[in-house]
């Protein structure tokens, strides 16, 4: 069976929903990960990504991938201390969001 591009969209937005959920990816990257999945299902205004797209915009300044290499260790310290208090407050909404996407799009 041939997916549709906007079917394997679905799936991998489960997927990548799914494995924040089980700790295999960092919540940040998912949820930079989600939105830009949730431009490509046909369905980018549902208000299930409402609290993934605010927590995208609240954590976005934080540093990942390839532009760690551009930053100072100083930078680095404080940047990950700052997402780590974040992540503190915000995980239990955060995988509240990714449980929800789990159920919508499965």
């Amino acid at each position: 069976m041939v997916l549709k591009n906007g079917e394997s969209k679905r799936e991998e937005l489960v997927d990548v929903a799914t494995a924040m959920i089980d700790g295999k990816m960092s919540l940040i990257e998912g949820t930079r990960k989600i939105g830009s999945l949730r431009h490509a299902v046909e369905d980018r205004d549902n208000e299930i990504f409402l609290p993934i797209r605010a927590i995208e915009s609240e954590t976005d300044h934080f540093p990942l991938g390839l532009m760690r290499k551009n930053c100072s260790r100083e930078y680095l310290e404080r940047m990950d201390n700052e997402m780590q208090s974040y992540l503190a407050e915000a995980k239990d909404d955060i995988l509240a969001a990714c449980k929800n996407i789990v159920s919508f799009f499965s």
